[in-house]
């Protein structure tokens, strides 16, 4: 489980940053991306290399000493998150963006809203997220 959170740690982190970027921020371009994953995921091998957890990691050399593989891999996580976040967001500053036109339907902001109002409750998402959630609610304090 240590292994698989590491991996995530080292790919999705870096990865989620990217989407979150992408979707919600039309100045994001495709080298800040691609230079954001890159170093996201070189800042991932860094930490590791830099720390290590239950005698796992710091090949470089040891930094610190983390109490478990989860923690390690958690921190490794963010830092490659937080890495892959500002890289995106300053290459994004100085390389030329898409226009706004070509981007409508793939960034939040610049996707129109739908509105229909002959749908019917049980059609709409957020109303049976709601239902799921509370139902889930439910069941945990009764079977707790």
């Amino acid at each position: 489980m240590d292994l698989l959170q590491l991996v995530f740690s080292f790919v999705n982190a870096p990865l989620f940053a990217t989407f979150l970027l992408g979707m919600f921020w039309k100045r994001a371009t495709a080298n800040g991306a691609f230079y954001g994953l890159l170093s996201g995921t070189a800042g991932a091998a860094l930490a590791h290399g830099l720390t290590t957890a239950e005698g796992k990691g710091g090949w470089i050399t040891n930094l610190h000493t983390y109490y478990s593989g989860t923690s390690h891999a958690f921190n490794i996580a963010w830092m490659a998150f937080v890495i892959c976040f500002l890289v995106t967001v300053i290459v994004s500053l100085f390389t030329k963006p898409k226009p706004e036109n070509s981007l409508v339907g793939l960034v939040y902001s610049l996707t129109p809203r739908q509105t229909d109002k002959a749908k019917v409750w049980y059609k709409n998402p957020l109303v049976l997220g709601i239902i799921v959630l509370l139902a889930t609610l439910v069941l945990n304090i009764i079977f707790y």
